[in-house]
């Protein structure tokens, strides 16, 4: 199960990311991602809360990061848990990624 919020924060649109980020979830996340990416310039999913991330959960966040390149949007990856920096780290994914150990804003 996953937890989405949404805040405006100096400048940033945050999508806060808690629970699970899992085939059942992913489709949500992306959609979250997407409807931030497309009415603002800065974007940031804080994933503090996110205690598990499977490839369906990955693959929401490259669709959300190309989203958010072919329109110029700043989309920046926050504060993963360490199991979830684990997975990015594993899969190659915090090079092409913006991962931030921390919210921008």
């Amino acid at each position: 199960m996953i937890q989405l919020t949404e805040e405006t924060r100096s400048g940033w649109r945050v999508v806060g990311v808690r629970g699970r980020a899992d085939a059942e979830s992913a489709d949500e996340l992306e959609s979250a991602l997407r409807a931030a990416i497309n009415a603002h310039t800065k974007v940031a999913a804080d994933l503090g809360g996110l205690d598990y991330i499977s490839s369906a959960g990955l693959r929401a966040l490259i669709q959300a990061a190309r989203a958010a390149q072919s329109k110029g949007v700043d989309l920046a990856i926050c504060s993963p848990t360490a199991s979830v920096k684990k997975v990015f780290d594993m899969s190659g994914l915090h090079q092409i990624l913006n991962i931030q150990g921390e919210l921008p804003c």
